[in-house]
């Protein structure tokens, strides 16, 4: 691939044959991308992920060093999160780098540390805010997950002044700035390569109905509605069986409360290991096989900031399986449900209303849905979501008011408090934008200089 834009994805996620949202993200990033880029995708666990059309590699938090040697040989990397607190020189790269933002981290911290003291809880959203502030002034490109989740991003990249001449003018929709890249489903149909549950489990005969909640089970979602509507649904329908992911394959993301919560109920009600399952994460292969097995696709949540900016990932999963969705409304995806007339809607915390919708998806034959799911199919397979990065990769260049926000030049031009010194700004100015330009920048400079002696 000699020639192709270099590009690394850095993930703090686990890339292996168990893999969560993150990491699939970036594994599917990955193999979309490869067609056309040299990737690389950089995580700090070990994989056994072989035949790949890309390179992996391994970085290490101890070892700064490991990133930054794989960031300074691309031309381009792709991150999110955390990352630019844990690893300080994504902030002077000069590397473009293109920020993930599908995640709005803030309105999910809401959530967490729910019993540590309010203190607490401050601490961590005032960390969250400064990240998230980092991230805005790094970046060269943005992308997120949604229309919705654009309109939040774009008032954080304003209060940053990422908006300005340079990078917003009057005739631009600033998507040269920040574009939309949602999650997408493979090209091909999902195949079950073995039994996962039915006949596999003794509780699981050929005539089981399985109802899948596809992801983990957050503090910001909510299980335990339909763990109350479930008594319900199996008086109607025997032979349903509700099944659940227990953990997720990165070590350092703590259990959800709310997964324990929903195991508790259910043990209450009588019904663990008889008709509700917790099960261990599954490999991607066998998530896959059980998607083909399920009848019915579920994930519910309360109505509140993170329900309005999220985008439900697992969703596209069960697009990807023509599996009907039960959904609660008050996000984007229920809204792309009820239009694209894939599944039901449900108001939030309705226990009754699940039931009810539940029994009406499980009586209804899977395959009347797939006309609706193949129409809709086509635009969210990955090689058309990732587009975006593709074109910035080929054709984008640093963002335009980079040289304001960040020197390139070297050390020696810095001052010592690392902020680049006026003189650094002016040579910068002159080659990015001509001798008048830079004149005029070292005038305004002096002149500043003077004035607050």
């Amino acid at each position: 691939m000699t020639g192709h834009p270099r590009l690394l994805i850095v993930t703090h996620d686990v890339v292996d044959t168990r893999v969560s949202g993150p990491g699939m993200r970036c594994l599917e990033f990955s193999r979309a991308l490869a067609r056309d880029l040299e990737v690389t995708l950089a995580s700090p666990y070990e994989s056994s992920l072989s035949g790949l059309a890309f390179r992996m590699a391994r970085y290490s938090e101890l070892r700064p060093q490991s990133l930054q040697a794989l960031l300074e040989a691309n031309d381009v990397a792709l991150i999110s999160g955390y990352m630019v607190d844990k690893f300080a020189f994504l902030r002077t790269t000069s590397t473009r780098l293109i920020i993930d933002l599908i995640a709005p981290f803030i309105l999910e911290n809401l959530h967490y540390h729910l019993d540590e003291p309010v203190e607490t809880r401050e601490g961590f959203i005032r960390h969250a805010v400064e990240v998230t502030n980092q991230l805005a002034q790094v970046g060269d490109f943005f992308i997120c997950g949604s229309e919705r989740q654009r309109d939040f991003w774009l008032g954080v990249l304003a209060a940053n002044q990422r908006l300005n001449p340079h990078t917003a003018p009057p005739d631009s929709n600033g998507h040269k700035l920040i574009d939309i890249v949602g999650f997408g489903i493979p090209e091909r149909p999902p195949v079950q390569r073995r039994p996962v549950l039915r006949d596999a489990h003794p509780r699981f005969g050929p005539d089981s109905k399985i109802v899948w909640w596809g992801g983990g089970a957050w503090d910001w979602l909510d299980p335990l509605t339909l763990v109350r509507a479930w008594p319900r649904v199996i008086e109607r329908h025997p032979e349903a069986r509700l099944v659940f992911p227990r953990t997720q394959p990165n070590p350092l993301v703590p259990q959800a409360r709310k997964a324990l919560e929903a195991e508790r109920l259910a043990t209450e009600m009588g019904e663990r290991d008889r008709t509700i399952f917790a099960l261990e994460w599954l490999s991607y292969e066998d998530r896959e096989s059980l998607l083909c097995e399920a009848q019915v696709g579920v994930v519910l949540h309360p109505l509140h900031l993170e329900t309005r900016f999220s985008v439900r990932t697992r969703v596209l999963d069960y697009i990807w399986a023509s599996l009907p969705i039960l959904i609660t409304e008050g996000d984007t995806m229920s809204e792309l449900v009820r239009e694209k007339r894939l599944g039901r809607v449900v108001p939030p915390q309705d226990p009754g209303a699940v039931a009810e919708a539940l029994g009406e998806l499980l009586q209804r034959p899977k395959t009347d849905w797939a006309p609706a799911f193949a129409a809709y199919a086509e635009s969210v397979r990955w090689p058309r979501v990732v587009q975006p990065i593709r074109r910035y990769c080929l054709e984008g260049a640093y963002a335009p008011d980079r040289w304001k926000r960040q020197a390139v030049g070297p050390a020696a031009l810095r001052t010592g408090s690392g902020q680049p010194s006026w003189l650094a700004r002016a040579l910068k100015a002159w080659r990015i934008h001509g001798p008048r330009q830079a004149l005029a920048h070292a005038h305004k400079l002096l002149r500043w200089q003077l004035f607050r002696r």
